[in-house]
């Protein structure tokens, strides 16, 4: 089976692999400008499942189920392309700055506790041993052990890697003008006045996904972006973990930078960095890491996560389209879930299944999603 995904971002290169490694033919990906530079390139790659959740429901699951897939993921992307992801899982710790926030926090993690998740109530003299350079204005706060985070820029490159050894053909600036539909069933698409054939198309399109479905008058539920800023600093070791607080978050790297987000802006397609998004990162951060005062950001960027209304995807097969297939919708967690995407996309392209823990999300999950 020929394959045609739309989309070259993490979820769209993961589902090219899975396809690729379960037995497709030709694999095809059309990138509208430079593969994983939109949303997956804007991230900061936290795979925290637990640390954001507040019910164990479907989207747990499936945020669980793809946080435990990252191990095998990262291991097996080394081995393939010998690039390291920096998948790290020293944990995410929740942090109070009042005693309000401190119970709230405390009575979301004995909910979390009976539900299975794995979490610990840490004093502010644990956080003050596990990070000591944080605020001393912190009061306590919940150490969640098994979440982490990725490199998501070495993700990128990794999948693109893949992608050359194995044959699997990525256009870059390459947009897919119209989605070919003949006698209800996807064919292929048309790029500047050319058709491009195939058994399946996949809409991994992110922000951009409604664009192609509603011109060929596909209804699935709309996506629509949702601007986040981030900020960066250099040369800031001092920490070990992911640090949730203060409105924001600070994720550690390897080499020594700090990463702050984010804002939540409803902007349209503006990627604009502003003084007021890197004021309030700034604040967020300086509260967390007095040490930053005064600092100066050295990198700052933003970019579009794609939300549906309910922010959890919808992944699977059209209904009403044969052939059409649609992986949209991700918001906070397209790092996060583009493993377990992957597979539920190969499922349903090459098997015509959905397993258990993807059948929330299908397009039919009480979720409209028709041709006319």
């Amino acid at each position: 089976m020929n394959v045609l995904i739309i989309g070259g971002g993490v979820i769209g290169l993961a589902a090219a692999r899975e396809l690729r490694l379960a037995g497709a033919g030709r694999v095809t990906v059309l990138e509208k400008g430079q593969a994983g530079r939109e949303a997956s390139w804007a991230a900061a790659g936290m795979l925290a499942p637990d640390a954001e959740t507040e019910t164990v429901d479907a989207m747990y699951r499936l945020c669980r189920g793809s946080n435990e897939l990252y191990p095998e993921f990262a291991a097996s992307l080394f081995d393939e392309t010998g690039i390291e992801i920096e998948l790290d899982r020293t944990g995410t710790i929740c942090v109070a700055l009042s005693d309000e926030d401190l119970e709230h926090l405390g009575g979301r993690m004995g909910a979390q506790k009976t539900a299975g998740i794995n979490a610990e109530l840490l004093s502010s003299n644990d956080i003050a041993g596990l990070e000591p350079s944080l605020s001393r204005d912190v009061v306590g706060g919940v150490l969640y052990p098994d979440n982490g985070q990725v490199e998501n820029r070495k993700l990128v490159a990794a999948l693109l890697e893949f992608a050359r050894r194995n044959s699997i053909e990525v256009h870059e600036n390459s947009t897919a003008d119209e989605l070919v539909i003949w006698n209800a069933k996807a064919v292929g698409v048309s790029v500047k006045g050319k058709s491009l054939e195939a058994d399946a198309v996949v809409i991994a399109a992110g922000a951009w996904q409604s664009e192609l479905l509603d011109k060929a008058n596909v209804r699935c539920p709309p996506v629509t972006p949702v601007k986040g800023q981030v900020i960066a600093y250099e040369r800031v070791s001092s920490l070990r973990h992911v640090v949730y607080g203060a409105g924001g978050y600070l994720v550690p790297r390897r080499d020594g930078r700090l990463l702050v987000g984010a804002t939540v802006e409803d902007a349209g397609f503006n990627t604009d960095v502003t003084v007021d998004g890197v004021l309030s990162l700034r604040n967020s951060a300086e509260r967390l890491l007095p040490g930053l005062a005064g600092r100066e950001p050295d990198d700052k960027w933003a970019g579009l996560r794609p939300f549906v209304a309910g922010g959890e995807p919808v992944i699977g097969a059209v209904p009403g389209v044969s052939g059409l297939f649609v992986a949209a919708g991700h918001y906070r967690n397209g790092i996060l879930l583009a493993p377990v995407t992957a597979r539920l996309i190969a499922d349903a392209v090459l098997k015509g299944s959905a397993p258990e823990i993807g059948r929330p999300f299908l397009p039919a999950s009480g979720k409209e999603a028709t041709a006319s």
